[in-house]
């Protein structure tokens, strides 16, 4: 029997069984069902995080109070009790950390409010309080206006840079600058406006603005602890000079050697790799999930080749007594579960796929779907036919043709 006749015997032998075939099949349709839309909305999640993270321009990292780690746990005793950072660790990494370039304090406030006459925002606006240098380090462009200035920060001027989406929402029909807003109850001027970047891990990173730093300490205090971008003068030195910045803070905290660090310093990369660590743990978990319902659908497999098998014992004597050999027998039956298998994995990467861009849109996630995630999860039917379709296949071509004739 060539392949094209054993590829017609065996697509007739499943579709002459479509209810059995397709409750067998709800195994296989699962596990690739999972493998591919988990592998699609992590890999959505990886690229969306290192696109935001990438905003932190290119040789700059941070230092500040706590480690930036994604970690579902609560802070340990020495995060919650560490010093906070301010003038003397900006003082001490420009003064001692010679391959750093622009060192930038500054300030974080979440859910303000922002008003213009009788309009407001709603209360999600980001309140950077920052130094000119926070601008670049972090990626932010000035669209129109100007940024802030060392007189801005010297004087605490009580002057704003908006983000483009407060500008559509409050300016729709006339030229912010120059003009006054409040900003959680505090009157400032409207300098500059800020490019627009878009959104951000569900977020709007358009939805900020920028005061100067020492303007944020009077209006809300100085109990913040400061963050400090640094950006470094060659980026393919980035090591030494987060090494040198480390040393820098030490001696300024007065740790002595062996004490463990009460700071912590990162750069995006670092951030994008601790995403990477927790979501392998998700991998994994939908592998193993993946592997129980392929585990399943192999043993439903098996027993609908067994089924099969019987079904057909008259045929296979028939086969064996005109000359058919044993390969014959078994390669059919092996062809027959590798195509039962590769149909509910090539209906499994439909609804992955499916399933995946249904959850990008219910979530506003971009999807990415990884070819190889498709090539595993085909190989994996292909193998789950093979496992678990041999020893039917091997019992097929080991039925004598006598008895297999007699056999009602």
């Amino acid at each position: 029997m060539n392949i094209a006749e054993a590829l017609r015997v065996s697509v007739a032998s499943i579709s002459g069984s479509k209810l059995r075939s397709a409750l067998t099949l709800l195994g296989v349709v699962i596990g690739v069902l999972t493998i591919i839309a988990t592998m699609s909305v992590i890999r959505g999640l990886n690229n969306l995080v290192e696109q935001e993270m990438s905003q932190l321009s290119a040789g700059v990292f941070q230092v500040q109070r706590y480690d930036a780690q994604i970690n579902l746990g609560p802070p340990d005793h020495d995060r919650r009790y560490r010093p906070k950072i301010g003038m003397r660790e900006v003082l001490a990494i420009r003064e001692h950390a010679p391959l750093t370039e622009i060192v930038a304090p500054e300030v974080w406030n979440w859910g303000a409010v922002v008003k213009y006459k009788n309009n407001a925002t709603n209360p999600n606006i980001t309140i950077l309080g920052g130094t000119p240098g926070s601008m670049p380090n972090n990626g932010y462009n000035i669209a129109r206006g100007r940024s802030l200035t060392e007189q801005d920060v010297r004087y605490a001027r009580p002057v704003v840079i908006l983000g483009s989406a407060i500008v559509k929402q409050l300016f729709p029909y006339r030229d912010p600058l120059e003009e006054e807003v409040s900003v959680n109850g505090k009157r400032a001027l409207v300098i500059g406006i800020f490019e627009e970047m878009g959104s951000m891990l569900n977020q709007q990173a358009d939805y900020r603005v920028a005061v100067p730093l020492t303007t944020f300490e009077t209006w809300w205090g100085t109990e913040r602890s400061w963050n400090i971008t640094v950006s470094v003068r060659d980026p393919e030195r980035m090591d030494e000079a987060v090494q040198q910045t480390i040393a820098a803070v030490r001696v300024a905290r007065g740790l002595k050697p062996g004490e463990e660090n009460n700071f912590a310093t990162w750069s995006s990369e670092q951030l994008v790799d601790s995403f990477n660590d927790m979501t392998r743990w998700i991998k994994i978990a939908a592998f193993g999930i993946a592997a129980i319902a392929l585990l399943v659908a192999g043993v439903g497999i098996m027993n609908i080749m067994l089924v099969t098998v019987t079904e057909r014992t008259r045929e296979i004597g028939v086969r064996k007594a005109i000359g058919a050999r044993r390969t014959s027998i078994l390669s059919q039956f092996l062809l027959e579960a590798v195509i039962l298998t590769e149909i509910g994995g090539v209906i499994g990467v439909g609804l992955g796929i499916t399933t995946a861009f249904l959850l990008g849109q219910s979530i506003n996630l971009p999807i990415a779907i990884p070819a190889w995630s498709i090539v595993l999860g085909l190989a994996f039917c292909s193998l789950i036919g093979l496992g678990f379709g041999t020893w039917p296949a091997w019992k097929a071509s080991r039925l004598d043709p006598i008895e297999a004739l007699r056999y009602e």
